[in-house]
């Protein structure tokens, strides 16, 4: 299996053939998620590219916060695209890596043929100080005792191998998911000459939230919103209806732009 090296190693696969799509998945988790989420044999036709982000997985683990600053992340990125060998690719990202995803938008457009974010954006106004408290609490407390709060809120069962697995990340590859949103670039003031194609989808939330992704959306020139009757986890789980969303996005793609 091939990795690619920035700072540190970044582990990640290939699996089928056709344009590219590279999966991120969120603050726990690795590259594994999406092929034990079904995803990868829902969307045949395209060359998966499936990474372990740094202190996940396979890949390296920074030794402190300061190792999981966003443009990190955005490094990572496009470092395993040209390791694989690819100008571009479709970015799916889930939770944090939708703003992985972002950050990459802002930073790297024309690395992305598109962007599809389930279940998540960044604020216009972010808390560094709230987000990094957030990593606080992670550290204190543990991922698991995190994660089982996130199990809490659903409306619906999470299946036992996504709950195993979101538990296995280290506690401080968790916190880092909120340091690196405390150091994300400015998508807002970004937004209106962005570049890439995005689909935004959203599950259940606050008001506030829907209220903001219009916003983000009308402000993008090219992109969509679709929202869906479920909560955070089922999101990324309920493939049932994200694969039909993902289908039509991916399918039309700017992968030779």
């Amino acid at each position: 299996m091939p990795d690619a090296h920035t700072d540190l190693r970044i582990h990640y696969h290939l699996v089928g053939t056709g344009p590219p799509v590279l999966w991120h998945t969120g603050g726990c988790g690795d590259g594994q998620m999406w092929s034990l989420g079904g995803y990868l044999d829902a969307l045949a036709g395209y060359t998966h590219i499936m990474m372990d982000h740094r202190g996940r997985g396979e890949s390296e683990a920074p030794a402190d916060l300061s190792g999981h600053h966003m443009d990190r992340y955005v490094a990572d990125v496009t470092a395993v695209l040209d390791d694989a060998g690819y100008d571009r690719a479709a970015f799916v990202g889930y939770s944090f890596g939708a703003r992985v995803g972002f950050a990459t938008a802002v930073t790297a457009p024309e690395r992305l043929a598109g962007l599809a974010a389930l279940d998540s954006f960044p604020e216009p106004r972010p808390s560094p100080g709230a987000l990094r408290a957030g990593a606080r609490e992670v550290l204190t407390r543990g991922t698991q005792a995190v994660i089982e709060e996130f199990v809490t809120a659903e409306r619906e069962p999470v299946p036992e191998w996504l709950v195993a697995h979101l538990c296995t990340t280290d506690p401080l590859a968790f916190a880092g998911a909120f340091e690196a949103e405390a150091t994300e670039p400015d998508l807002w003031s970004a937004a209106s000459t962005l570049d890439v194609p995005v689909l935004l989808i959203l599950g259940l939330g606050e008001e506030e939230d829907l209220w903001l992704a219009q916003r983000l959306v009308q402000a993008l020139p090219d992109a969509d919103l679709v929202t869906l009757e479920v909560a955070h986890l089922a999101a990324f789980h309920r493939t049932d209806l994200t694969v039909p969303v993902l289908q039509p996005f991916l399918a039309g793609a700017r992968y030779d732009a």
